[in-house]
């Protein structure tokens, strides 16, 4: 059996670290593993491999793959799989959620208490060298969990853990998921659900039905504040912007984007009303000896005809 490993990342710390094959090795003697870090094309590498642990895939690639039976992506986004040929065939794809959850939970919650508590004003104030007060009374007055209803869109691992949590300070929290089930609302129940919601936390993944489900109209139904840390073609960036100028939007906090980088010229960047984090809401030091776990269980469970952890339901997007 040959699992290939194609790592693409650039950035330092999402490159597949030559100690995880490492562990794997030992872990597996029989199995043949195979790193590349973009030395050779993968089309050349992926036709005799069995498994392939990639971030994104592309149709020409896929096309050359002769004894390809499971993919893993070792992040949680799959958008770069669903291409028709792979959707339909018989090849599984897992991904890596829950690998990093605590970590977007965290920071997800830290960019929802910094908005209601002002803290991007408090950084404008601080770069003016402006001491004043007065402005937390007449221009944003900070909120208190009891005044606020959260909307949490995406009840997932990481939603369930922003809710719990955000309950636990005293806030209101309902949610939102495709089925309606676990007490939250179906996604067709979207427009309901919006109504009444002071705080809007996306955690949901790209599908067909939730890309760009988050538009100017639908911005309106809104009271006051968003927070995305799931997937950034589910807001329409160019209806944000217009909401927050016309202050239908009263503050967001931003971890994913349209399109990323985040383009220079983006409007964004200037709003003293927006946060911005590079895509780093699932940083952790944590991170790679998960993976590491998790890929080593979904391994034993291949061999053994069993059922892995993570499937991913092609058809659905997650």
């Amino acid at each position: 059996m040959k699992v290939l490993i194609y790592s693409r990342q650039k950035i330092d710390f999402w490159k597949f670290p030559e100690w995880v094959v490492a562990e794997l090795k030992k872990e597996f003697p029989d199995i043949d593993f195979l790193i590349s870090y973009g030395e050779r094309p993968l089309e050349e590498l992926i036709t005799d491999a069995d498994i392939l642990i990639t971030s994104r895939l592309t149709p020409e690639e896929f096309s050359r793959a002769r004894k390809l039976k499971w993919i893993h992506s070792p992040f949680v986004g799959i958008g770069n799989f669903l291409f028709e040929e792979f959707v339909k065939s018989p090849v599984k794809l897992t991904n890596s959620r829950g690998v990093n959850a605590e970590a977007v939970i965290i920071h997800t919650i830290t960019l929802a208490l910094s908005l209601l508590r002002g803290i991007p004003w408090a950084f404008k104030l601080k770069n003016e060298r402006t001491f004043n007060q007065e402005f937390f009374v007449k221009d944003f007055f900070p909120f208190e969990p009891p005044e606020v209803n959260v909307g949490i869109m995406g009840f997932g691992k990481i939603g369930k853990g922003v809710g719990k949590r955000l309950k636990s300070l005293g806030f209101k929290v309902k949610c939102l998921n495709r089925s309606g089930k676990k007490g939250c609302f179906p996604f067709e129940k979207l427009d309901q659900f919006l109504e009444g919601i002071d705080f809007l936390i996306i955690t949901a993944p790209r599908t067909r039905l939730s890309e760009g489900c988050i538009d100017y109209e639908r911005m309106k139904k809104l009271n006051g504040f968003i927070v995305n840390t799931g997937r950034g073609k589910i807001i329409v960036e160019k209806d944000l912007v217009k909401a927050l100028r016309e202050g239908i939007i009263k503050g967001a906090a931003l971890d994913v984007f349209e399109s990323e980088p985040l383009h220079p010229e983006s409007p964004l960047w200037k709003m003293p009303n927006v946060i911005i984090t590079p895509h780093i809401s699932g940083f952790s030091r944590q991170f790679w000896k998960r993976e590491l776990e998790l890929i080593k269980e979904n391994l034993k469970r291949f061999i053994q005809g069993k059922r892995l952890k993570n499937l991913v339901n092609k058809k659905l997007g997650y």
